[in-house]
C-alpha cells in the first residue's frame, strides 16, 4: 500500500490535467477528474489529502463544487482545496479565498509554484535522491533528443527539489542559460557535477 499523500486534480481540458500529473506523479498518488460528476465519484470512495479544482468547467464553477462538498457529509468535506484558474484578476481570486480555498494557481502552471503551493498547505515528501537523479537523467535525455519544453520543465522541477541541497552554487542555473543553444555535450557535464555534488551530500 502507498504512503504517499492522495492529490486529486479536477480540470475539464486533458491537457491541464496530464500537466499536473506528469508533475506530481513521482511525490504524490494523483487521482484526475475531467468534472465535477468523476470528481465527486472519486471523492466518495477516497479520502483524499489536497483538491486541486479549476474554477471555470462547464457544469460546474468550481465555487459551486467547493459549496457542495462543504455542504454535504463526505469524509473530505473540509479536504483543503487550492483553485487552479486562468483568471488573475482580484475579483476573481478574492471570491476564490473568500470561498474557502487555502490558495490559489494562476495558469499556465510553473512547476515551481505549484510544489511552493502545495508545500505551503500539506507539505511536500522529504528529498528522495531516487526521484532527483530520475529527472536528471530524463534531463540529459530531453538535452540529447533537443526537446526544450520538457528540459524547460524539467529544469523548473530540479531547481525547486535542489534548492536546499545546492544553494550555494547550483549548476542548473548554469544550464539553464545555455539549454537555449541545447549545447548538449556541456549539459550533460554539468548534470554529472550536479550528481556529484549530491552523492557529497550523501557522505
Amino acid at each position: 500500500m502507498s504512503d504517499k499523500k492522495i492529490i486529486l486534480a479536477v480540470d475539464d481540458m486533458p491537457e491541464n490535467l496530464m500537466q499536473l500529473g506528469s508533475l506530481l506523479e513521482s511525490y504524490f498518488d494523483v487521482r484526475l477528474a475531467r468534472s465535477a460528476d468523476m470528481a465527486f465519484n472519486v471523492l466518495n470512495k477516497t479520502k483524499v489529502d489536497l483538491i486541486l479544482l479549476d474554477i471555470v468547467m462547464p457544469e460546474m464553477l468550481g465555487f459551486d463544487f467547493l459549496s457542495l462538498l462543504r455542504a454535504g457529509n463526505s469524509v473530505n468535506k473540509k479536504t483543503p482545496v487550492i483553485f487552479v484558474t486562468s483568471h488573475a484578476d482580484i475579483e476573481i481570486i478574492g471570491r476564490a479565498i473568500k470561498a474557502g480555498a487555502k490558495d490559489y494557481i494562476v495558469k499556465p502552471i510553473v512547476a515551481e509554484t505549484l510544489y511552493k503551493k502545495i508545500n505551503s498547505v500539506i507539505g511536500l515528501p522529504e528529498h528522495i535522491p531516487g526521484i532527483i537523479e530520475g529527472k536528471l537523467q530524463k534531463l540529459m535525455t530531453a538535452a540529447y533528443s533537443a526537446n526544450k519544453t520538457q528540459a524547460d520543465t524539467l529544469i523548473s522541477e530540479l531547481l525547486f527539489l535542489t534548492k536546499d541541497i545546492l544553494h550555494i552554487h547550483n549548476p542548473l542555473i548554469e544550464i539553464e542559460k545555455i539549454i537555449n543553444d541545447f549545447e548538449y555535450k556541456e549539459v550533460i557535464n554539468k548534470i554529472n557535477v550536479i550528481i556529484q555534488l549530491l552523492d557529497l551530500e550523501k557522505t
